[in-house]
């Protein structure tokens, strides 16, 4: 910047020079757009660089024209056809020269006095069939000081042009528009009527209203060269002049020097706030998710022992039915008009069995089977709710991502998605329910013979339980082996029976509390499993949740602390004077 400043500017300026060198260390935290991190790397370069005074519209407005009417020379290309493929800067030189200073940048000299003191850019015109001159165009407007935007009379401000003028006001640019080829229009009226026709949709545009000229750029260039002084009057092109003379003026320039970078500053780091509004937004549901994934779990395993109580009482009553029976039993069978019978013990084991015992060992086995059943299908279940919890929170993701962090953050998210939803397929694809129901049984089986209760392994838990009644039996109904009728006395057999009660109740209290004891451990090792397997495969992505929001939070605030401190950078340029 070739202009004199004081202290104060000097301060102003490396007080913006901080600012948006701040907000590039920041989007780097954020592992932003690398496209984006060069825009502020240029708005820093060009602090130092000449002015920049960018033309740009639609191909064939007469950009070219424009600029050689105020050159005085054609120094720039002119056709009906898209002339400038690259943008071309046009400097002061002493001699006209041409430089490629690369693929798409090329700078031409031309000894033009208006050129000591800016630049000129000319850009591809937009809505050309050549897509990448739009976007060579699209991509150099943030390094504008000024813009010059040209629309031509005879097809004023399209929609086309108007969705690229509003995309140069979202970068904070100083816009003015020139409306050429108004030579075409048949009178003062109708060309008054286009320039409040433009005029009134870059204000409804761009919020504010802009500088409006009317030039015939081609008439004015044949004029200065003609050095015809009245005819150049009559093509607008003077004023136009003088605005920007007045324009160039040093506090102005410097002004518009500073508010350009601010400007791409500003909008990148608002773009960036409403990126880390969006992610924190998100993440904050998946919290809140997670959460409530958590309270889930919990609640899960309440109901799980609750219905294992359900399902440990019907084992419990099919018990107790066998305690009734051998109670009506021994009431039925030790009296003294059995006696003989009583002599008997594989006879009364066999009446034992058959009155007693009956189908015991099938109920048992059944209530098993169907206890396994359940808890079974109540794991596959919650696991089919985390396949839900997946599959909203993925296309929540989809839906509310605004824009892109550098893919880190969505990447992530997405992995650890996808490692959760690819756990809860394997579960439920190769989960062998005939399998699992075979080696659960096995385990509550073993659980039951590991308390000591059951000898017995490998035949089933019903018939391990009927084997241990049936030992019991024999105990029990062995006390009457031996006796002789002159043994027996009057109150002999009402004592043997009630002894006989009483261990039955003992041995199948001891059987009740066995297998509660052994099947309930089981029990809560296999949820204990489940459950770990359920949170283990949960657990990163709650961790990334967690330490995400909170990276992203402290990003947050120091992004909007940036954004007040360019504000007022800002606030305090538009106030030079």
């Amino acid at each position: 910047m070739n202009i004199d400043m004081n202290d104060v500017t000097r301060d102003l300026v490396q007080r913006e020079r901080t600012a948006i060198a701040d907000l590039r260390a920041l989007l780097g935290r954020l592992d932003a757009q690398t496209e984006d991190i060069e825009d502020l790397k240029i708005a820093l370069d060009d602090l130092e660089g000449m002015f920049l005074l960018v033309v740009c519209g639609e191909f064939n407005s007469g950009k070219s024209s424009l600029v050689n009417a105020i050159l005085g020379a054609k120094v720039m290309l002119e056709g009906v056809t898209p002339t400038t493929d690259r943008v071309t800067i046009v400097t002061y030189g002493d001699n006209p020269a041409e430089v490629q200073t690369s693929s798409s940048i090329l700078r031409r000299e031309y000894p033009a006095e208006i050129l000591r003191d800016l630049a000129f850019v000319d850009t591809p015109g937009t809505n050309a069939v050549i897509k990448k001159h739009q976007e060579l165009t699209e991509d150099f407007i943030p390094r504008a000081d000024l813009v010059l935007f040209v629309t031509s009379a005879d097809r004023p401000f399209t929609e086309s042009e108007r969705s690229f003028l509003e995309l140069i006001g979202s970068w904070g640019k100083k816009i003015v528009i020139i409306i050429n080829k108004v030579d075409i229009l048949e009178d003062a009226e109708q060309r008054q009527k286009v320039m409040d026709f433009v005029r009134d949709n870059a204000r409804e545009t761009l919020g504010t209203t802009p500088q409006v000229f009317a030039v015939k750029a081609r008439q004015a260039l044949k004029a200065r060269q003609a050095n015809n002084t009245t005819e150049l009057a009559g093509t607008g092109l003077p004023e136009l002049e003088s605005y920007i003379e007045s324009t160039l003026a040093a506090s102005e320039r410097l002004r518009l020097k500073l508010l350009n970078p601010l400007g791409v500053a500003q909008r990148i780091a608002t773009h960036y706030q409403g990126i880390l509004e969006g992610h924190l937004d998100l993440l904050e549901d998946d919290r809140k998710t997670l959460e409530d994934v958590d309270r889930q779990l919990k609640q899960f395993e309440k109901d799980m022992r609750r219905e294992f109580d359900n399902y440990l009482s019907r084992v419990k009553t099919v018990l107790l039915e066998v305690e009734r029976r051998g109670e009506v039993f021994f009431d039925d069978t030790i009296r003294i008009r059995n006696v003989f019978s009583l002599m008997n013990t594989d006879r009364i084991k066999e009446d034992f069995e058959s009155r007693v015992l009956r189908s015991a060992d099938r109920d048992i086995d059944l209530a098993v089977s169907e206890m396994v059943d359940w808890f079974i299908q109540r794991n596959l279940q919650v696991w089919e709710d985390v396949m839900g919890f997946v599959n909203g929170r993925r296309k929540a993701g989809e839906e509310r991502i605004i824009g892109e962090v550098g893919g880190r953050f969505q990447y992530d998210r997405d992995a650890l998605i996808r490692t959760i939803r690819q756990s809860a397929e394997d579960v439920l694809e190769t989960y062998d329910e005939k399998e699992e129901a075979h080696r659960l049984a096995d385990k509550l089986q073993n659980a039951v013979v590991q308390t000591g209760l059951l000898q017995v392994s490998g035949i089933g838990l019903g018939a391990a339980v009927l084997a241990f009644v049936s030992g019991a039996a024999l105990d029990i109904t062995g006390v009457m082996a031996g006796l002789t009728i002159a043994g027996l006395g009057f109150f002999v057999l009402p004592r043997r029976r009630a002894q006989a009660k009483k261990e039955l109740h003992n041995k199948m209290q001891e059987l009740r509390d066995g297998l509660a004891d052994g099947l309930g451990k089981q029990f809560d090792s296999e949820l204990q499993r489940s459950s770990e397997k359920l949170a283990a495969s949960i657990a990163p992505y709650t961790r990334f949740v967690r330490s995400e929001l909170e990276r992203l939070e402290s990003l947050g605030g120091d992004l909007t602390e940036l954004e007040s401190e360019l504000r007022s950078v800002r606030q305090e340029v538009e106030a030079l004077h």
